[in-house]
């Protein structure tokens, strides 16, 4: 072999076989080579700056009860990338958030929960993945909602703790660079089998429950359902407290003559003795059955009438409620009600 050097500056070779014919190939010099792998190390240095002062901080998207196996109804966590830095983060984001999120759940026993069998299939799959570049700007934050159900397989009922991990330059080659989060606790309670179960938990805790746009006699067709099945907190949701209590000329004198603080005080010991049925007493009456008969309303104030029968041993009351309402933004609630007595059945 013979080597010379060419007016570039790289060393040229060449190989001859036994007829003659060369094949010349260029030989990179020793400065060349240092020179490329300073740029490599420079590269990774920058990149360790830019994702230095970024935080990554995950949360429930919603504050609810999650119950082993509820489709309906999954773990949706919501991760934010915040900038906390003085450089740009740039980042890649994929169309398939698998490549850049990955979740690690364990046991109170410190056991690793396996990944789901949509994780791995997907991260398997021989496809093509697609990525957009996003900028982000000190101070800026981005933020996705993602279903820790798509990432994980979560066996039975218990606690868990739930970090993530993401990838800026993607989950393709290792977890090279990757950026931890906070860690969560989640609670995972046996699966319900019946709708009735859920309810019931549902108005014990008042976790999962709240007020809907619903028209006015919507409102009180849920709030005497509730008052049926003793579902306390469904049954207080629309109701306007306040003005309920306001009904009582003497407790609007002294109510109108305290501080914020002790007006708050008032209105939880009252809904506590509505609750346990020592005032109001004609409100909480539970109706064995009862028919809408007539709803009208404006804009912003509604008129519910309703006819109720109570059961009683030898005899059935029969009652003509009327309910009154008030639009408070986007949501109706009761603020009084009128009683007539019809006689009995």
């Amino acid at each position: 072999m013979r080597v010379s050097l060419n007016r570039n500056k790289y060393i040229m070779g060449f190989t001859e076989d036994n007829k003659g014919t060369r094949e010349y190939y260029r030989v990179v010099p020793m400065k060349r080579i240092v020179f490329l792998l300073l740029l490599v190390l420079i590269a990774q240095e920058s990149f360790s700056a830019d994702a230095e002062g970024v935080d990554f901080h995950i949360r429930f998207y919603e504050k609810r009860i999650y119950y082993l196996g509820d489709s309906e109804h999954p773990v949706s966590l919501e991760a934010v990338l915040t900038n906390n830095s003085s450089q740009t983060f740039r980042f890649k984001m994929a169309e398939n958030r698998m490549f850049n999120f990955d979740f690690e759940v364990t046991t109170p026993t410190n056991i690793l929960l396996d990944h789901s069998q949509e994780f791995t299939r997907s991260r398997t799959a021989n496809q093509p993945v697609l990525y957009r570049e996003i900028s982000l700007e000190p101070g800026e934050k981005y933020g996705v909602v993602v279903s820790l159900d798509e990432f994980i397989e979560i066996p039975k009922a218990g606690l868990y703790a739930v970090q993530s991990v993401f990838h800026p330059e993607l989950n393709l080659r290792g977890p090279s660079g990757a950026i931890r989060s906070n860690v969560l606790t989640l609670n995972i309670r046996p699966a319900i089998v019946f709708e009735e179960e859920r309810a019931m938990i549902e108005a014990e805790t008042g976790k999962l429950i709240r007020r809907q746009p619903l028209p006015p006699d919507e409102v009180v067709d849920y709030m005497l359902g509730a008052r049926q099945k003793s579902q306390w907190e469904k049954f207080f949701l629309y109701l306007d407290l306040e003005s309920l209590y306001l009904k009582e000329p003497g407790r609007a004198r002294s109510y109108r003559r305290m501080s914020e603080e002790n007006r708050r005080a008032v209105l939880d010991r009252y809904k506590a003795q509505l609750r346990s049925e020592t005032v109001d007493i004609d409100i909480l009456v539970i109706p064995a059955t009862y028919e809408i008969v007539q709803t009208s309303y404006t804009p912003f104030e509604g008129r519910v009438t309703v006819i109720e029968k109570f059961q009683y041993r030898d005899y059935v009351e029969v009652k003509r409620y009327t309910y009154f309402l008030e639009r408070r933004d986007i949501i109706w609630l009761v603020t009084d009600y009128e009683i007539v007595n019809l006689g009995t059945e």
